[in-house]
């Protein structure tokens, strides 16, 4: 009810600018004339860079459709666009690069993230197929800040890190990337600072205006068209006194994502077989007959999987302005973001345990082959089971599990403000700014494994064929639904609440006939909570461990793959998936629960019986788990003063921003009380004692300089030089005080929160050539470097708990290193040569990073570097634009980086060079009405990742080509 209410708010005016309508009716590419080659003279205007305070108007470049300076009329489409996002970069006293809306309800892409990588330095990662989150010069989501109108929004992710899915880019006008910082911009981004800017209504034209969406989406790889729709209205009244606008947008999408990956790689000396004199021998990890020096990798499971998800994003925004004088003017906007995912991933696994028998590696100590060892070894080598006594599941661990997996995301995100602007002189200019901010994330999940103790001895394959990793499987046995039995069924409903609230007060003195042109002084204060909750039933989640208990007749049915990741590998036909009601329903049932299991009698298992049964919710009901809650609150109280300086041919800024940071965490300790093994597998589960509530407090304050200086060489070159120092704080997760255990029986794991992080520091230097040959074509090139300290990365440290040594993961303040690199990009258009050919033009650019790290080196035995970071990565695309056509092709790539330092099993997660190749068609029938369809991947290019080396497999999935398609109209 609360968001259908918040909706309902919006629709009456009280929200966010979105789209603006300031495009005149009748500007079509064909019905304008083209700009003129003639570079504006050179900016020398007084004044901060191109950023307005929190809230305030965004100091929009020339809107398409309307006279510009010097009375240009600049076409609509792509042509605008780029002009707009050339005007908004050279205009600039800092380092900053734009992507401009190409009309009413039109960004360059269907997603913001993927409109994003087109800009120097920036590279994204996806979802589904989709942008999601963007690095950025090397550096990932968590080093850069993403601002809404100036504003922090509140995100449902688990951190601070901004999900760009979630916003309609329907919605936007224009998105600048701040490469250099000045002191009115909020801090945290040492990547970069983003900044999403809507519509206000007052900047467009007068009188009533609307615009209309209305298309669909095709994924390939499912075969289904969803509906993609959005609507802009907009009104100013004749004085421009008064003027409203509201946009909404729904979308649904429905996905799917193939794969076939290793679940991470055991690093250590597990327990291995081997035939030695014609008899089996059980050698540890201590034993000199042990096959390699060193650690060993050895696969933890290779798995088989199908995603399917059905995405839905409901977007609703508006702003209202009134302009009662003209020193006064005053701003009310707000957002509202609805974003569900429902999914099921269905997994065909083969979890590897030790002992493995006879493995082979390769001089990287990488298992290339090995065997598990099923009831038939078992049989024929009765000596082996006596000699070992101990040995999990009797010897027998080769093991199939079917995995039916609903993965559902409900979330929500607002954001409202107020701004209120007066010039109470004309030198003078005071801005007051105040904003809330929320969002909210529930995540109901059932992981429900059934499978078998196999008959037989099966066979891992490093390379079974195409790159990929096989299995030798029996179809006949791990089809065969009387041989399934039940295991682990682990139920979950997390929860994330993230709520902010800022305030803004900015001063600006203009000064007139001095170096000095203008001082800007301000403060804000910030509050931020962050929640994370864990529902779960992980007190009773096996249960049913052990492949001991049987699966009524009918609930298992066969779900075909058909042509995973195109065929031709060694995999299995099909799976088994349940109805999740159905099968919980048997679960549930106390015939099923009193069936004895793990050596229980019919009384032992009956007490088993009751005793889950008496949990809250049953033993598939959830319950919140107090050991994982993670509840921070983050205070920023932060003052600047900037002041900005020009002459004949330069202009400059330079100041401080002071902030002081306070942080509490709270959460709750639980002590471990036992820890058990899982039947059926060599997994750890842990009990716990009652909980304790902690808590822990900490601040400090950072001085954060900078300089900008920009000068004009001549009309149409500029050099610009940069200096800063900038911070990232710790993404709110790693704060938590919370502690989690979990691993193996050769390898304990444990991971959680860490309350003393301090922020990431960077000092940055940078330096640019702008070369503008017209309002639409420049070539720029740009140097930068990153002296970094503090740098905040995820240790794994031995650390002995409970009598065992456990690999303790989590974040720490760790290295320092550097980061360095070039920037190139650039824009022409081929307007001068006339005719058919006049309608071309090419944009571009390439980044080069390299990085280095000083770390201690007994935390790892392999160099991580900097997660996200691409050494090379280049994006180019050639359009054309004239006769109602506009047309452009995208070819997007980067090399190979680092995901994630400590991924599944604590390792590192790499992912290949990646190349894609999008494209955007339309064509204006008339000048209101207009047909479009836009491709994302048509070359269905798959993703490739390992761990370490590319020979240490991990994945390979395909999430296939994506179509937009539909009509435009404006009215």
């Amino acid at each position: 009810m609360r968001s259908w209410l918040m909706m309902a708010a919006l629709g009456a005016g009280c929200s966010l600018p979105t789209m603006a309508l300031a495009q005149a009716a009748g500007s079509t590419p064909y019905a304008q004339t083209p700009p003129t080659d003639q570079a504006p003279a050179a900016d020398t205007t007084a004044g901060p860079p191109n950023t307005a305070p929190a809230g305030a108007p965004q100091a929009p470049a020339t809107v398409a459709g309307e006279p510009a300076v010097g009375g240009d009329i600049v076409v609509t489409g792509i042509r605008a666009s780029l002009s707009s996002s050339a005007q908004v970069k050279r205009n600039a006293n800092q380092i900053v690069d734009s992507i401009t809306a190409v009309d009413v309800g039109k960004f360059p892409d269907a997603n913001i993230a993927e409109s994003l990588q087109r800009i120097t330095g920036v590279a994204i990662d996806r979802s589904g197929g989709e942008g999601q989150f963007i690095t950025v010069r090397g550096l990932g989501p968590e080093f850069n800040t993403v601002l809404v109108n100036g504003r922090v929004m509140a995100t449902d992710n688990a951190g601070r890190e901004f999900s760009f899915d979630v916003l309609s880019s329907n919605m936007i006008q224009r998105t600048d990337v701040f490469k250099s910082p000045v002191p009115e911009l909020q801090e945290g981004g040492i990547g970069a600072t983003v900044n999403i800017i809507t519509a206000r209504p007052l900047e467009g034209r007068t009188g009533l205006h609307a615009a209309a969406q209305i298309g669909g989406i095709y994924d390939r790889s499912r075969e289904k068209v969803t509906p993609d729709l959005a609507g802009t209205v907009s009104y100013a009244n004749p004085d421009k006194t008064f003027g409203v606008l509201l946009a909404g947008s729904y979308t649904k999408r429905k996905s799917q994502t193939d794969q076939i990956a290793i679940d991470g790689w055991i690093n250590g000396r597990p327990d291995i077989v081997q035939t030695i004199g014609g008899v089996p021998t059980l050698i540890t990890g201590n034993d000199p007959r042990y096959p390699v020096t060193g650690n060993a990798n050895l696969p933890q499971s290779v798995y088989y999987q199908r995603a399917q998800e059905e995405r839905e994003r409901i977007n609703v925004s508006g702003a209202v302005q009134f302009r009662p004088t003209d020193n006064l003017e005053i701003t009310v906007d707000g957002i509202y973001s609805r974003f569900n995912i429902s999914g099921v991933t269905r997994r065909l696994d083969n979890f590897m345990a030790a002992p493995y028998f006879e493995p082979t590696f390769d001089g990287n100590n990488t298992a290339t082959s090995l065997t598990m060892l099923g009831r038939d070894f078992i049989a024929q080598n009765p000596q082996f089971l006596a000699a070992n006594p101990g040995l999990t599941n009797n010897g027998v661990n080769a093991k199939v599990d079917h995995v039916y997996n609903t993965t559902n995301r409900k979330s929500d995100s607002y954001q409202i403000g107020g701004n209120i602007k007066w010039n109470p002189t004309d030198n003078v200019e005071l801005r007051f700014d105040a904003s809330t901010t929320g969002a909210n994330r529930t995540s109901p999940n059932a992981y429900l494994v059934y499978g078998a103790l196999l008959p037989y001895s099966y066979q891992f394959s490093l390379d079974g064929g195409k790159g990929i990793p096989a299995i030798s499987y029996d179809n006949n046995v791990i089809n065969n639904p009387d041989l399934m039995r039940l295991h682990y069924m682990g139920i979950d409903a997390n929860r994330t609440r993230d709520r902010g609230s800022e305030y803004h007060f900015d001063t600006k003195w203009t000064v007139d006939n001095s170096i000095l042109r203008a001082v800007t002084l301000g403060g804000s204060y910030t509050e931020r909570r962050k929640i994370n909750r864990q529902f779960n039933n992980s007190d009773s989640n096996c249960t049913y461990c052990g492949y001991q208990v049987p699966i009524a007749s009918g609930l298992l049915q066969p779900y075909e793959w058909g042509d995973l990741l195109g065929g031709g590998q060694n995999i299995p036909p099909s799976l088994f998936q349940v109805d999740p009601e159905a099968f919980l329903a048997y679960l549930n049932d106390p015939a099923t629960l009193n069936i004895p299991s793990n050596g229980r009698t019919a009384a032992q298992q009956a007490a088993f019986a009751a005793q889950v049964q008496a949990l809250p919710g049953g033993p598939f009901g959830v319950r919140e788990q107090l050991r994982g809650t993670v509840n921070v609150q983050e205070r920023l109280t932060a003052g600047y003063i900037s002041m900005q300086f020009g002459g004949e041919r330069w202009t400059g800024n330079a100041g401080v921003r002071v902030i002081r940071t306070q942080v509490l965490s709270s959460g709750f300790d639980t002590p471990v009380t036992g820890i058990a093994n899982t039947p059926g597998d060599d997994t750890l589960q842990y009990s716990y004692g009652p909980a304790t509530a902690i808590a822990v407090r900490s601040s400090y304050v950072n001085a954060l300089p900078s300089a900008n200086l920009k000068y004009n060489l001549t009309e149409k070159l500029i050099a610009r030089g940069a200096f800063s120092q900038t911070i990232t704080r710790p993404t709110l997760t790693d704060l938590g005080v919370n502690n989690d255990y979990g691993g193996r029986i050769a390898v304990p794991l444990s991971s959680g929160g860490n309350p003393s992080l301090l922020p990431f520091r960077s000092t940055n230097y940078d330096l640019s050539l702008e070369w503008y040959l017209s309002r639409v074509s420049y070539i720029s090139v740009g140097g930068f470097y990153k002296d970094l300290s503090d740098f905040l990365e995820l240790q794994t440290l031995p650390v002995e708990r409970f009598g065992r040594i456990y690999q303790d993961t989590r974040t720490r303040n760790g290295q320092s290193g550097k980061i360095k690199g070039v920037e190139v990009g650039g824009q022409y258009s081929f307007d001068a040569l006339g005719g058919f050919i006049g309608g071309f033009g090419v944009t571009g650019n390439y980044t080069y990073v390299a990085s280095s790290a000083e770390r201690d080196q007994t935390l790892a035995d392999f160099q991580c570097g900097y997660n996200g970071l691409s050494p090379h990565s280049a994006n180019g695309s050639v359009f054309y634009e004239k006769y109602g056509l506009s047309a452009r092709v995208s070819y997007n790539w980067r090399s190979d980086y680092l995901r994630n330092c400590r991924d599944s099993q604590s390792r590192p997660r790499n992912r290949s060079s990646y190349g894609q190749l999008d494209f955007n068609v339309s064509y204006d029938f008339t000048p209101n009405f207009q047909v479009y369809v836009q491709g994302v991947n048509v070359t269905n290019q798959f993703i490739d990742e390992w761990s370490v080396i590319k020979d240490r497999y991990l994945l390979q999935q395909e999430t296939g080509a994506r179509y937009n398609f539909g009509v435009r109209a404006k009215f």
